[in-house]
């Protein structure tokens, strides 16, 4: 498994948002007026399995937001995945916080979460966010009290083998 810390994993996320995880490249010919769809799923390199959920998903007709969200669960429930989600490394004070935004291109909506504590899905919640508020961010305990507000259930995210890699690293620091 390849290492991550926050910084490498955030700006892959940011360059893959930017990327927009799916969009539709239309072509039109323009003797026959047809169009021709391609479709494609991009994720980081630990997101393979989302990727093949989302498309399968994609391609039985549902939305692709919801569909990138499905994918995006399977590495957020994921414990072995350190790099987001359940098992996800913590902050400096041994504490996992999550981040997550979505958009819609049909609607040009967004949302998103920040700092979210004990939620294992921020991807749900910063969807929730776009479709149930006019904010496009909360963060921290705001996030946190929408999320419990919303029928999302409080769990500890911190595993064991993540906790030890937090304790060796604070250990470090004092070297």
């Amino acid at each position: 498994m390849p290492h991550f810390n926050r910084r490498k994993f955030l700006t892959s996320s940011l360059l893959t948002g930017a990327t927009v995880a799916v969009f539709p490249k239309m072509l039109k010919s323009q003797n026959k007026k047809t169009e021709v769809r391609k479709t494609i799923v991009i994720s980081s390199g630990n997101g393979l399995a989302a990727t093949a959920k989302a498309m399968e998903m994609i391609q039985q007709g549902k939305d692709a937001l919801d569909s990138v969200i499905a994918g995006v669960n399977i590495v957020e429930e994921d414990p072995n995945d350190m790099a987001v989600g359940f098992g996800g490394l913590p902050n400096e004070d041994g504490i996992v916080e999550l981040d997550s935004s979505v958009m819609h291109g049909p609607t040009h909506r967004a949302g998103a979460v920040a700092s979210l504590r004990n939620i294992k899905n921020p991807s749900k919640v910063a969807k929730m966010v776009m479709e149930r508020t006019d904010h496009v961010l909360l963060v921290g305990e705001g996030a946190l009290k929408f999320a419990r507000m919303h029928g999302f259930k409080e769990e500890n995210l911190l595993t064991e083998e993540a906790r030890e890699m937090w304790v060796k690293w604070k250990e470090n620091l004092s070297t």
